[in-house]
Formats: structure tokens, sequence, C-alpha cells
């Protein structure tokens, strides 16, 4: 019975097939790739009375600045699980504060902190594909404010983002993924997965060449070791 390559060499063919995989995985020539913290900002901004926010697997918001939105105005929400965790999206009450330092920050204190009186708008999920939907009245007068995760955890990582009312936002915020925000960086999934390609690609590559030279080297030692026979019968 013959084997196929993969079953002769089970390892690179596991690694050939993870290459595959990654570069299947790549976006096409002009794609963008989203992440937490390019995550179309400034795509929900101007007159509308409408929010589509998603909480996305690497622990954000899509997207996660939101600027000049209506004052005094219902603000109809709807919140996206594209994630396999429970996320929440909570607008602080307090108006002009962002949270520094807060890598060890409890979710008691970040709630007590962003939500002295009352969340200006607060919405859970529970899982891939949940769905809230909700309203809140924007405010009378201009101003940004905070959002945030507050599933235990969430906001260390980074899952907040900022959303202003009849003005944009400050220059000098501290954005998700960004320097000092005390955040995890996320690296676009697209580089991450071309770069994983590269190297099977060129580690399988380099085994198969290293296989075709020990195999070369194996045929030119056995054609050594073979007599060359000349026709004619051995002396008595």
């Amino acid at each position: 019975m013959r084997f196929g390559f993969a079953d002769r060499h089970p390892v690179l063919g596991a690694l050939a097939a993870l290459a595959l995989l990654a570069l299947a995985t790549v976006p096409s020539p002009g794609a963008t790739a989203v992440t937490a913290s390019q995550s179309g900002r400034a795509d929900v901004s101007g007159a509308v009375d409408y929010l589509t926010i998603k909480a996305t697997g690497t622990y954000g918001y899509q997207p996660d600045t939101i600027a000049n939105l209506p004052l005094n105005t219902t603000i109809n929400v709807t919140f996206i699980d594209d994630n396999s965790l429970p996320h929440s999206f909570n607008i602080s009450s307090r108006e002009g504060v962002q949270i520094v330092g807060y890598a060890g920050m409890s979710a008691a204190e970040m709630t007590q902190i962003l939500f002295s009186a009352h969340a200006l708008y607060a919405a859970y999920v529970t899982g891939p594909g949940n769905e809230s939907v909700g309203a809140f009245r924007s405010p009378a007068t201009p101003g940004w404010y905070e959002f945030v995760c507050n599933v235990s955890g969430h906001f260390q990582m980074g899952m907040f983002g900022y959303i202003a009312f009849g003005e944009g936002l400050p220059s000098n915020l501290t954005l998700p993924g960004g320097a000092g925000s005390g955040g995890i960086p996320v690296l676009p999934v697209a580089e991450v997965a071309f770069a994983l390609a590269v190297v099977l690609a060129v580690l399988v590559i380099i085994l198969m060449r290293l296989r075709r030279i020990a195999r070369d080297r194996a045929m030119e030692a056995s054609d050594k070791e073979t007599p060359i026979l000349s026709g004619r019968p051995p002396p008595p």
C-alpha cells in the first residue's frame, strides 16, 4: 500500500495545512483589517439618532469613538455581541471624566467612579449573535463621556471608548490600544495570519529540501556500492 505525503510525514503535512489555513485568513489586496484599536472611529458621527455597537473578540468596541451626536434627542442603540463572552456597554453619567491608571481597579471601584449617579445608558449581551436593543435621551448640553465594559477584567484589557454629543472628542484622550492606555495592544489579525503563513511556508520548504538532499545522497551511496557487471562469466 502506498501512503501519501501527509501519511509518511505527519509533521510536514500538519505544517503545510496550517500554512494554507493561515493564508486563507489573509484579506485580498486592498482589504483593511479591523482591530479593537482601529475599529471604524467616527464611522458613527453626525446628526443621527441611532447607534450600532459591536463587542469584538479582542476586548474592544466597534466603533470605539463616536462624535457629534445630536443633543436632547432619543438615541436608539443596538448592541451586538460579536464574541463568545458576555459584554456590557455602559455610558458613564459623568461628563468629561476619563479613568486613568485603572490596571488594578475592580469592577466595583470602576462602577463607583463612573456611575456615581446612574449610567447614561447600560446594555448587556451574553454571547455570539446576542443583541440588546434600547434607547436613551442624549444630554441637552454639549459634552463627552466614556463608555466601558464592566464585566470583570474587560475594562482592564482595554475595553472602553468615548462618545460625544454636540461636539467632537478632545484630541488628548487616551484611546483604546494606544500608548499608556493600560490595555493590551491588539495586532491586526491579517498581519498575524500573514506572518504565520510565511514562517510555516518557509519551514515546510526547508524541510522538504533537506529531505530531498538526504534522499539524493542515499541514492548516490547506493549506486557506489552496487557492483558493475561486465556480462562475462566469472573465472573458474
